[in-house]
Order: C-alpha cells, then structure tokens, then sequence
C-alpha cells in the first residue's frame, strides 16, 4: 500500500482498481480510505454490472472490449483502433468519464447514430512507448440510465530477450 503525504488544503489523485476477474453480474465494492482528517473510516462505492458476454451489452457493443495495444518486438505499435456499435434505436452522445493522465490520447465519436458503428482511436504518448501497463477508460452515454462502460487498457513490451518492467504510469 503506497502512502502520500500531502499539506493541508491541498489535492491528489486517487486510483483505485476493481478487477472483475471471477465477478458475475451486479457487484458492488466499498474500498476504505484511511485519513487523518475526521472521521477515521472513509469508503467510496462502487457499482458495478459485469458482463461475461461483452458482445451482448446494451445499448452499445464495443469491439474489441479490451484494448491490448502490447509490443512483441522491434516494431513500434503506438495506437489501437476499436468501433462502438449502437444497438439501439436512438442516437447516443458519447462523453469521456475518466482516463488514466498523460499515458495516451484518446478520439472517440461525439454521437453514433441509431444502428450504427463509429471508431474509436487510442494513440499512445511517446513517453508511454516503452511502457507496460493496465489501465481502463470510462464513457458515459446519454441514454435513460446514463450507461457507463469502463474499457480495459493493457499494454506489454517485449523486446527480444527482455520485458519492461511494469510502469503504473500516471
């Protein structure tokens, strides 16, 4: 557990990751957060529906579900294409929640239209090149339930001979 000083009034980042691994269906996790400000237990929520058939979600699929963008080898491989499907019958605006800083950019279309596909683009920073990694990228749609999709980010690299070390990056 990795502790931050941090001076009175001042701000931090926060990461905090919830593996679905053997999870099925509605979950719903309460990580505490130790302070010495206040009271002493702090806990944070977080609701989650997890779905072993990512190619049956609703409203949107997202192919692919995980953006493994790792390098096997000499040849640099710095961006990830992905498409966001709408399967329903209204268009969707898209509007990013939460993305890991400065590790990558991210496109992604504003609206998808009702039965449509649009592409997604992630291109990593050069600094992130020789990085190994997982993260996640959060969107919010504008449907009835504001539906949110939270989308695996991974990243190894392999050289011939060796793997970098695993960088959490920002």
């Amino acid at each position: 557990m990795e502790k931050k000083e941090l001076a009175v009034g001042d701000s931090t980042r926060l990461e905090v990751i919830f593996s679905t691994r053997r999870y099925n269906n509605r979950v719903i996790k309460r990580p505490r957060i130790e302070t010495n400000e206040g009271p002493p237990n702090k806990h944070v929520q977080i609701t989650s529906q997890v779905v072993r058939r990512p190619d049956s979600t609703y409203p949107v699929i997202i192919k692919p579900y995980k953006l493994d963008i790792s390098q096997f080898g000499e040849k640099v491989r710095d961006e990830i294409k992905f498409n966001i499907t709408n399967v329903s019958d209204s268009n969707l605006n898209l509007t990013l929640i939460d993305m890991p800083e400065g590790l990558f950019e991210l496109k992604l279309p504003k609206t998808i239209e009702a039965g449509k596909t649009a592409q997604g683009v992630l291109k990593l920073h050069q600094e992130s090149i020789e990085m190994s990694f997982e993260k996640s990228i959060t969107i919010e749609l504008d449907d009835e339930q504001a539906s949110r999709f939270t989308i695996p980010v991974k990243r190894t690299r392999r050289t011939v001979g060796k793997t970098t070390a695993q960088k959490s990056g920002h």
